[in-house]
Order: structure tokens, then C-alpha cells, then sequence
């Protein structure tokens, strides 16, 4: 972490910037009330802030040492560094400057040493993702994970629109998902070729369902979040039911927390197998017992037909016979007993696969067809009698949720042949890729939240809020559970499940979520980098000196909350033809910086006129026409009411110069 970076964490934990120069350079002077201490950051001379090797140090730091270590986000290197000449530092003798190491007492004035602050990895939002990597050149991350992967299991990418957060949370998600990849990645590739990489394994994670991602709005809810009743259609009656769905936060933490059991390691073909999905048991019901013999027993157990065996009927009239035999009634063709005994009977051959539904959202195990049919004689029950031999090769606690596996919900039926245009094969030859039980654990998972301030946050997370902290997830020492309201089960927060949000500063709901996330929340700002447009030209102006004069007239008239981000220019970056990059540029500033300018400025287009420098340039140059432009070309004031009103007015009329838009001159105005 350089010197510029640790300035900012400082200022983001709470131990702020006081302003001003000390000693004989510049230095970044940080308080900590807490200890009653002060903390200097050097800085490099002149326009260079930043500098490798940052020193920090603490005048009689040792006295505090006990309560240093009580402060979040702080640790201290106690081995003796160089001395420092900082003003308030009486004068080391020159005998006593001796190499990083050396033992110095601290028994009065005259021997001082000096000490290396760091930023604890857990509290750090930059220490293992610069945010300038996350732009224009992802390569640059690579050296950022050189060291143990520490990121933090909240964070929130914040800042001005347009700053690149969302497009950051690629990148960073695969990082967190997969450290290891993600870093030898970046040490093999590096521009667009490394982004297309990243987005490529992006997407695969996706697919897996080991990255989600989503955006709140002010209508998510709570059952859009953990779970909620969903009124759905029966297949089978036609009527409504009801049905407990669950959220996209508590899919992302079963699919974390699942274990998966896996018969074989060997590699199986999917070629000329037919995949059925059946129901074992009930899961919401006092059945449930079926499904854990079955797995205890290796064997799928039908519960249609009751007690009649089915073992010499070899076709579906076989088999209406004998139902209608045992019942003493006839029966339709289209009877669902009829049909799914015949199939569990007469159509399932050995080598086809089962998969083992939970409800109509989710399965829980995939088994391999291995015997013929029997009937299972017991005094125990009537039902669950028809029984095949099965190869149990994956089991899933929890269950996982059909988006794994399905390209559609489930039906209701037991028991059905699964379509091609149901089942993603692709997603299921994932599944069943020979893997140690091991690397199918624990891996992290990460969950992104575009727009995290847009939400109700209260109304979106409940009393799920407190288990996001990491000492109150699984497996922590002040591991918290809760019961979920639909439910009715156990829920807590797995500690492989990592949350990124995304949040623009400068939208007026942020104060609620300051007060509800930041103490749960790492907070990483992401400010304008007008540098990756450093060399671009338009119009002959460079986009970097024009985007950094516009945001700090901006920052005088409005506040730093309100700045432009970099990405609205970085199309431009990629067109190499200057007439095709006028023609974007006019539609940039058109289509979207002046509504932008418009939306922050509340329409006052005179302080909008003063953002682009129309005063200072020529009237046909400017892009907002305002005051005596605008009388040669509109009625006056005193044309358009009484004297008395005309002089209590202010002409606020304006029009937009859509000349100004291709005008080269409209555009080296800004910079002037």
C-alpha cells in the first residue's frame, strides 16, 4: 500500500486528515482521538503524493502500544525504524542512526525511533484490488495479489456515477471466487485480453452460481431477498398453490454452504441416457423418511401402486390390468398411477439418471439406474413398494436450487422423463465432473448488489442484517442463527460468502445506508481517473485535462459527491478514427453529460454554463444560450408582461447550442 493510499484508508477509518504541512516535508497528519496521538504520512515533494515505501510514524508511540491494539483497522510493526527529522522530534545523536532493527530505549527525549503503520488486511478495502486496476487495465491487479487473499466479506464500491463500480465488480468477484486463477491470470495476460478472460470465467461462476448478481430497487423486498410465498399453478388440478420460494441472498448461501457427496470420481457419459426427475418422500411433510432410506439403502422407491406388485407386467395394458384387478374399478388411460408406474416399470432401463427433486425449486440428489424392477415386500407400510436399484452418485445438503441444473421450474408430477429443452446438459455434465469431495466445499461465493442504496435496506435484509458481520457467521465465535418467518427453519450466514455492493454517491438516499451498513460494510472509494484517458485527443483537446477541469469546477459549485466518473469517456479510447470520435463525443455530451449536469444542477443552466466555461468563450461557441444571446432571438421582458412584473423578474430563459456539440472551439473553451 503506498503512501497515497494509506492517507485514504486513514481518513475511511476514521482517524482524519488535519490539514496543513509538517516538518521539513510535506506530510499527510492524521489524529487519532482515541490514543490522543498524532500520525504522519510522509508524501513524495511537489505534485507527487505517493511514495513506495510510506513512513509512519508515532511520536512516543510505545506509551500507546495497549491502546493501539485495541483500535479496528490498525497494526504497527514494533521494530525499530530509521529516525525521522520531523518537526517536534528533538535530534537524534548521529550516533545512534543505525540501520532498520536496531534496539533504541525510549527513556527520554533524545533517543526516538520511528515505527511502520499498516492497515489491517481484514479493514482494507485496497489492499488486495487497487480501483484503478479495475478500469481501463485490469493487469495492474495482479500485483495486488501477490499476498494472501484477504478481502473483506462486505465492501461497497462507492463514488460518483460513472466511475467504473459496476464494471469493477467483475474482476473483483472472480478475485475473491478465485484467488489463485484470478492471479495467474494477471501474471500470463494483461489489457483487453485479460478483461475477456475474466469475464469469460466471470460468466462461468455465474453459471455455477458461485457469483450472483442483482440490483435493488425500491420495490425488492424481503422476498426478493431471503425467501416468500409464491402462488404458483398445479400441472395436475389446475388450481393455485402456494409455495415457500427462496430469495436470491439464501440460494447464494445454501449453494455456499452446500455439502456434496459424491459416489465415484470417475467420469460419466451422459451419451444415450435418459434423465428423469422423481419426487422421494415429502420434504415439507412427515415423508421425508423415504428419501433417507433410499439413500441408506441405494434404491429409489415409487409410492403409486401402493402394494401391488408389478413384477410380470411388461406393458402399459399389463399394467391397467393388474390396477384394475387390485381395484375393482376401471380406470382411464390418462390415470397418473397408470403412467407412472408403467414408466418407473417398463421405461426407466439401466444406465438412465434420476434426479431427485425438492419441491418444484430445488434437487438434493442425481442417482444412476443399476437394477430391474422389484417389488419390496414389507408389513411396515402400504405404498413406496416399487422399488429400482440406483447408483447414488451426487447428494446435495442443503439442496441446491434448480437454476443449477434446470432451464425451467419443475413440475409437481413424481415422476417424468425429462426434455431436452429442461434439463441443461451442459450445467449437468458440470456436475457430475469427477472432483474430490474437498474442492466441492467451502469455496467462496460472492453475491453482488448494483445500486446496494437504492433498496429499503430494513425492509430488504430484516433481522438478517446482524448475521452479515463476520464474527456473527457460521462458525464464528459469536455465531448468531435465526429463524426465518416463512419457513420456519434455521438460517445463518456462511463465512465463504462475500457481499460487494455497489453504491452511487451521488444519490440523496445515502445517509440511511450509512447508518444501517457502515459498521457491516468495508467502504472503498472510486473516484474519477481521468489518467486512463491520458493521450486522447478530440477535436484536438485531451479528454483527461478536460474531464479533471470539469469535475473541479464541479467541486466548487456542488461537492465531490458529484463528480463525472472516467467511464463515460473510455469509448472513446478504443476509436481510432478522429471523425468517428468527434461524432461520440458530441453524442456524449448531448445524450448524456448535459442531462447529467442538468439533473445535478437542479436546470440552473447559468452555474451548468459555468461546469462547460460558456462564459469565457465565444456566444457561438457556448452550449448553454442564456441573457443577451437569447434577447435577439426571443421577446424581451417588458414585450412579454406589465412594466411593475418585468422588473421583478429574472430572465431565467436558456436554449441548448446544438451547433456547440460539433464545434471544436465549444470544446478547447472548457479547457481554456
Amino acid at each position: 500500500m503506498n503512501s497515497l493510499e494509506l492517507h485514504s484508508e486513514l481518513n475511511r477509518l476514521g482517524y482524519p486528515h488535519s490539514g496543513g504541512t509538517v516538518g521539513t516535508k510535506r506530510m499527510f497528519y492524521h489524529t487519532i482521538k482515541d490514543c490522543g496521538i498524532n500520525v504522519y504520512v510522509k508524501r513524495g515533494e511537489n505534485d507527487n503524493p505517493v511514495l513506495k515505501d510510506p513512513l509512519v510514524v508515532h511520536p512516543f508511540i510505545e506509551r500507546y502500544k495497549d491502546n493501539l491494539k485495541l483500535l479496528p483497522g490498525i497494526k504497527v510493526n514494533w521494530d525499530g525504524y530509521f529516525h525521522s527529522n520531523l518537526k517536534g522530534y528533538p535530534v537524534l545523536p548521529e550516533k545512534s542512526k543505525e540501520p532498520m532493527g536496531f534496539a533504541v530505549s525510549v527513556d527520554n527525549s533524545q533517543s526516538l525511533r520511528d515505527f511502520m503503520l499498516f492497515i489491517s488486511d481484514h479493514y482494507s478495502t485496497s489492499s488486495h484490488i487497487k480501483t484503478e486496476s479495475l478500469g481501463k487495465d485490469p493487469s495492474a491487479q495482479s500485483k495486488s495479489m501477490e499476498g494472501e487473499h484477504m478481502a473483506p466479506l462486505n465492501q461497497i464500491l462507492y463514488g460518483p456515477p460513472g466511475t467504473g463500480k459496476t464494471y469493477a465488480t467483475t474482476a473483483l468477484a472472480v478475485s475473491i471466487a478465485e484467488p489463485a486463477w484470478f492471479k495467474t491470470t494477471c501474471e500470463r495476460l494483461d489489457g483487453i485480453k485479460l478483461r475477456q478472460t475474466v469475464k469469460e470465467k466471470y460468466d462461468q461462476l455465474v453459471a455455477e452460481q458461485r457469483v450472483m448478481f442483482t440490483t435493488f430497487h425500491q420495490s425488492f423486498s424481503y422476498e426478493d431477498f431471503i425467501e416468500g410465498i409464491r402462488a404458483t399453478t398445479d400441472e395436475q388440478s389446475g388450481g393455485l398453490r402456494y409455495e415457500i420460494v427462496d430469495g436470491i441472498f439464501k440460494q447464494l448461501c445454501d449453494n455456499a454452504d452446500v455439502k456434496v457427496q459424491a459416489a465415484t470420481s470417475d467420469s460419466i457419459t451422459l451419451h444415450g441416457k435418459r434423465i428423469w426427475k422423481m419426487s422421494l418422500g415429502n420434504t415439507q411433510g412427515d415423508e421425508d423418511y423415504i428419501f433417507d432410506e433410499c439413500i441408506n439403502q441405494g434404491y429409489v422407491l415409487l409410492g403409486y401402486g401402493n402394494d401391488i406388485d408389478f413384477s410380470d407386467c411388461h406393458s402399459r395394458e399389463a399394467v391397467k390390468h393388474r390396477l384394475e384387478e387390485k381395484q375393482q374399478e376401471s380406470i382411464e388411460n390418462n390415470n397418473y398411477t397408470l403412467t407412472s408406474v408403467h414408466a418407473f416399470k417398463n421405461l426407466i432401463t439401466k444406465g438412465d439418471l434420476i434426479i431427485v427433486s425438492d419441491g418444484n425449486h430445488k434437487f438434493r440428489a442425481i442417482a444412476e439406474i443399476t437394477g430391474d424392477y422389484e417389488f419390496l415386500k414389507t408389513d411396515e407400510r402400504v405404498g413406496y413398494q416399487q422399488l429400482r436399484r440406483v447408483k447414488w452418485l451426487r447428494q446435495y445438503q442443503p439442496s441446491l436450487p434448480k437454476e443449477r441444473l434446470f432451464l425451467k421450474s419443475l413440475s409437481q408430477m413424481t415422476l417424468y422423463e425429462l426434455k431436452p429443452t429442461t434439463v441443461d446438459h451442459t450445467k449437468l455434465e458440470q456436475l457430475l465432473a469427477p472432483t474430490r469431495e474437498q474442492e466441492s466445499e467451502h469455496k467462496p461465493h460472492v453475491l453482488i448488489i448494483d445500486e446496494i442504496n437504492r433498496g429499503n435496506i430494513s425492509r430488504i435484509f430484516g433481522e438478517l442484517i446482524t448475521l452479515l458481520e463476520p464474527s456473527k457467521r457460521k462458525g464464528a465465535e459469536d455465531a448468531q442463527t435465526a429463524v426465518l418467518p416463512y419457513s420456519k427453519t434455521p438460517f445463518s450466514v456462511p463465512d465463504n460468502v462475500y457481499l460487494i455492493g455497489t453504491m452511487n454517491t451521488a444519490d440523496k438516499s445515502l445517509a440511511q445506508l450509512d447508518l444501517a451498513l457502515r459498521r457491516r460494510f468495508s467502504f472503498n472509494e472510486m473516484l474519477p481517473q481521468p489518467e486512463l484517458l491520458a493521450g486522447v485527443t478530440v477535436f484536438g483537446v485531451d479528454l483527461a485535462q478536460m474531464l479533471t477541469r470539469i469535475n473541479q469546477r464541479i467541486e466548487v459549485l456542488l461537492d465531490a459527491e458529484h463528480l463525472i466518473g472516467h467511464s463515460y469517456f473510455m469509448p472513446l479510447v478504443y476509436i481510432k478514427d478522429e471523425s468517428e470520435r468527434q461524432q461520440a463525443l458530441a453524442a456524449l455530451f448531448k445524450d448524456k453529460l448535459v442531462p447529467l449536469l442538468q439533473e445535478y444542477f437542479f436546470d440552473d443552466h447559468q452555474r451548468i454554463g459555468w461546469v462547460l466555461n460558456d462564459p469565457a468563450k465565444h456566444p457561438d461557441h457556448r452550449f448553454i444560450i442564456t441573457d443577451e444571446a437569447l434577447r435577439d432571438r426571443l421577446p424581451s421582458l417588458q414585450q412579454l408582461f406589465a412594466a411593475d412584473i418585468a422588473e421583478q423578474l429574472m430572465d431565467r430563459r436558456h436554449r441548448l447550442n446544438k451547433a456547440a456539440f460539433t464545434n471544436a472551439e465549444a470544446y478547447r473553451g472548457i479547457v481554456a
